[in-house]
């Protein structure tokens, strides 16, 4: 007997929802107005926790954001951004572009710059993590030709509609599942709530095993140049 010979499976939201009931003990089909609002803020809520467990690989973007000569104000990243994983400064003088590590530093390494407009070629920047985030950047550029080329770590794009795809990409289908379960059972079938709780987390640990960039983590000291 052959296979399908398709790889096409990815659960949509509702299909998310009917799974994660049915692991509850509930028919889906009775759950109707107000229980769908409850359920959409659950997942939501499993996106956050995710965000705060790690980095997930599939919401990291490569962005550019362009220097700006002799500018002393903090720059201003994109909405739903969550972190920065890594960056370089990218000089586009003449015909050959050129890139060069930039460290990031704290919020106490940054304020104690003796001299935060000093200009020069950026080495090292700052995220401040408000609800927008803020990246600082030191030295101040003192051409126009630096852009900050970095990779951004992405908040997941809201659960609106049970019509909607989950941005979630197919390795993590159990677990969104697994997640969401806990959640409903912990407001609806609190007898199953460790049992599916358990159940997540051997979902999300295997889940976050394979998503990595697939390179030996290596620890190096660099030294600062603060002054």
């Amino acid at each position: 007997m052959a296979t399908s010979d398709t790889v096409a499976f990815r659960p949509d939201v509702e299909e998310i929802i009917a799974e994660a009931f049915e692991r509850c003990g509930i028919d889906p089909q009775t759950q109707t107005g107000y229980k769908a609002v409850s359920v959409r803020r659950s997942l939501n809520l499993l996106f956050s926790e995710w965000a705060n467990r790690g980095i997930n690989y599939w919401a990291v973007e490569q962005r550019t954001l362009t220097l700006v000569k002799d500018q002393t104000t903090p720059y201003t990243l994109p909405a739903g951004t969550i972190d920065i994983m890594d960056a370089v400064i990218r000089d586009s003088a003449g015909t050959d572009t050129s890139d060069q590590i930039i460290n990031r530093v704290s919020i106490a390494d940054y304020n104690q710059l003796p001299n935060k407009t000093s200009s020069g070629k950026p080495s090292q920047y700052m995220l401040d993590k408000q609800y927008t985030p803020l990246i600082y950047i030191w030295q101040i550029p003192d051409v126009t030709t630096y852009s900050l080329n970095y990779w951004s770590v992405n908040q997941l794009d809201d659960i609106t509609a049970s019509n909607q795809d989950a941005d979630v990409p197919y390795r993590w289908s159990d677990c969104i599942c697994a997640g969401l379960a806990s959640k409903l059972a912990l407001k609806n079938a609190p007898d199953r709530f460790q049992v599916l709780n358990e159940i997540y987390e051997r979902a999300f640990t295997f889940a976050a095993a394979s998503d990595n960039d697939g390179v030996s983590l290596r620890v190096q000291p660099t030294a600062l140049n603060l002054y």
